[in-house]
Order: C-alpha cells, then sequence, then structure tokens
C-alpha cells in the first residue's frame, strides 16, 4: 500500500515532469518484458512514440529531472518513489545506465529525424 507521503512525491513529480512520468509508466511498468522482450526494446520503444515536439519535450523533462537528482549516487529509490519503476536493478550504475540510455535513444531518434543537434 502506498504512503502518504510516497503518493505526495509520486504526484509531484508528474506536475513536474509529466511527460517523462507518463513515458516511465508506459514503458516500465511490470510488463516490459512481455511487451517490448527486453529492457533495450522498451527503450527503442519509449524513444520512438510521440511527434518530434512531444519527444522534444520528454528530453527537456529529463535534463530537469537529471540536474535535480543529478548528484544522487544511487538513482533507485528517485526512481521507484517518482516514478513508481516496475524495472529491478541490482546496482545502482544499473538505474543510472538505464535513464541515460533512456535520453541517449531520444536524442538519437531526433537527430536522426532532424539531420541535426539539438
Amino acid at each position: 500500500m502506498m504512503t502518504t507521503r510516497k503518493r505526495e512525491q509520486r504526484e509531484l513529480a508528474q506536475r513536474r515532469w509529466p511527460l517523462l512520468s507518463n513515458l516511465i509508466g508506459c514503458y516500465f511498468n511490470e510488463d516490459f518484458d512481455i511487451l517490448y522482450g527486453s529492457l533495450g526494446g522498451a527503450v527503442a520503444a519509449a524513444a520512438q512514440d510521440g511527434a518530434l515536439d512531444h519527444r522534444r519535450a520528454i528530453l527537456k523533462e529529463w535534463r530537469d529531472w537529471n540536474s535535480s537528482v543529478g548528484a544522487a549516487s544511487d538513482l533507485r529509490p528517485e526512481l521507484k518513489k517518482c516514478f513508481s519503476i516496475a524495472v529491478r536493478f541490482s546496482k545502482p550504475e544499473e538505474a543510472r545506465h538505464l535513464m541515460d540510455d533512456i535520453y541517449d535513444s531520444l536524442m538519437e531518434g531526433i537527430r536522426g529525424e532532424t539531420h541535426r543537434d539539438i
């Protein structure tokens, strides 16, 4: 059962980063492996979803999120409480790697579509 504090943190994250919250909730829920075959498959699907402006807006939110938690040595608690991510990370670097993969995949897709840097 979700505590009031966790609910408040999640609601704050959804207000502050609504597109990023939605992306993580849709692609990295408890069925990600069934729906996308692997974590990499979920990253690839997430990076291709939505119009160009939508994906750019997600990148902007990602940057804001990253600047607010970037110094954290372990992102797992932040990902769980802010986004309810269902991915189980055994090491802190796995969480950072996933978030960086999401960012990099979004950037690559946008660059490929626009043929320029963002």
